[in-house]
C-alpha cells in the first residue's frame, strides 16, 4: 500500500513539474514574440507534454499514434494551418471586412483567416489561455506526425513505404470509395499507426464530413487538408514559425 501511495505521489510531483515548465516556457515565450517546435522551446513543450501526458492527448507518450487526441485536435483548429509556415496570433485586426473568408474550426468559435499559402491568422478571443490551447495543439500535432514518419520513410533517401502509397492511392481516386476498397485502405492505415484494425474502422467516419465522407485517408496523407509531410521536413528545410500579436 505504502508502494503505491508513493507511486502516485511520484506520479504528482512529475506531473506538477510539467505543468510548470510548461508555462514557464510559455510565458517565456509570449516574451520573445515567437516560436519554432524544432528549437529549444519547441523541445521544452514538446518534453513537457511526454510527462504530463494530458487525457485530451490519449497515448500521447507511447509508439503508437492517438487518433482520438487527433480527432480532438483537428477539430479546433482551422483547415490548412499545418500547411503554413508563419502562424500569427492576433487580436480582431478587422478582417472580417476585407475579401478574406473567415475559417473557422468545426469545435471552436474562433476566425482564422489564410493570408498566403505561406501564412494563417488566428485571431484569439479568450486571452492567453487560446495561446495555451494552440501551442500545445501544434506541438501533440507535432510529436504524433513524427511518430507517423517513423513508421512511413524507409531510409533518409526519403523512400515511403507501400503501406502509404496504397493509401495515397486510394485518396487520389477523389472519390467515395466502396466498401471493399475502403477496407482495404484502413489496413494499411492501420500498419502506419500501429493500431488495429478495428481500432482505426470504430473511428474512420468520425474523421469524414457531409463535404469529405473518407476524410480520414486525407487527414493522414500528402493528399488532403492534412499534410504530414510538412512536419517532417527538418528545420533547415522548414521552420515553422508561430507569433504573438493579439493586444492585451
Amino acid at each position: 500500500m505504502k508502494e503505491i501511495k508513493n507511486i502516485s505521489r511520484s506520479r504528482a510531483q512529475e506531473s506538477s513539474a510539467a505543468i510548470e515548465r510548461l508555462y514557464i516556457t510559455i510565458r517565456h515565450l509570449f516574451n520573445r514574440g515567437f516560436y519554432k517546435p524544432m528549437g529549444i522551446s519547441g523541445e521544452t513543450l514538446r518534453e513537457a507534454l511526454l510527462s504530463l501526458r494530458p487525457e485530451i492527448y490519449g497515448s500521447i507518450a507511447e509508439e503508437k499514434v492517438e487518433l482520438s487526441g487527433l480527432l480532438y485536435v483537428i477539430e479546433r483548429l482551422p483547415t490548412g494551418i499545418e500547411e503554413c509556415r508563419f502562424i500569427n496570433l492576433t487580436s480582431d485586426e478587422g478582417y472580417s471586412n476585407s475579401h478574406f473568408k473567415a475559417i473557422i474550426p468545426p469545435k471552436r468559435r474562433r476566425n482564422c483567416y489564410r493570408i498566403d499559402e505561406e501564412q494563417m491568422n488566428v485571431e484569439i478571443t479568450r486571452g492567453r489561455s487560446d495561446i495555451y490551447d494552440i501551442l500545445t495543439h501544434l506541438t501533440f500535432i507535432f510529436i504524433e506526425s513524427h511518430k507517423i514518419k517513423n513508421r512511413v520513410l524507409i531510409d533518409d533517401s526519403g523512400e515511403l513505404s507501400r503501406d502509404w502509397l496504397k493509401m495515397e492511392q486510394a485518396v487520389l481516386a477523389g472519390k467515395k470509395l466502396p466498401l471493399i476498397e475502403k477496407e482495404k485502405a484502413i489496413s494499411h492505415a492501420a500498419n502506419i499507426l500501429g493500431r488495429t484494425f478495428a481500432e482505426v474502422s470504430a473511428i474512420y467516419d468520425d474523421f469524414g464530413t457531409a463535404d469529405r465522407p473518407d476524410g480520414f485517408y486525407t487527414s493522414f496523407t500528402g493528399s488532403g487538408n492534412w499534410r504530414w509531410k510538412n512536419f517532417w521536413k527538418t528545420t533547415k528545410e522548414r521552420s515553422l514559425s508561430v507569433r504573438f500579436c493579439a493586444k492585451d
